[in-house]
């Protein structure tokens, strides 16, 4: 039996993805922004909240894809 990812994760998935989308576009809107007025603290703030941003997205889609596989 083939596992059919686009079926199992579907709908909660792609609104995880967009949202984490969104935030990190934001992110990176101020990331540069700071950079330009040379605030390396904010900056490397900024780069540590994209980060743990990817992070929550993707422990959210193991989480998403575990319970659909039922493992």
């Amino acid at each position: 039996m083939s596992r059919d990812t686009g079926k199992a994760l579907g709908g909660p998935a792609i609104a995880l993805v967009g949202i984490g989308a969104i935030i990190d576009i934001i992110l990176f809107y101020f990331m540069f922004k700071f950079a330009d007025e040379e605030n390396l603290f904010m900056v490397l703030l900024t780069a540590a909240l994209i980060g743990i941003i990817a992070l929550v997205i993707a422990k959210g889609l193991v989480s998403l894809s575990r319970r659909n596989y039922g493992k």
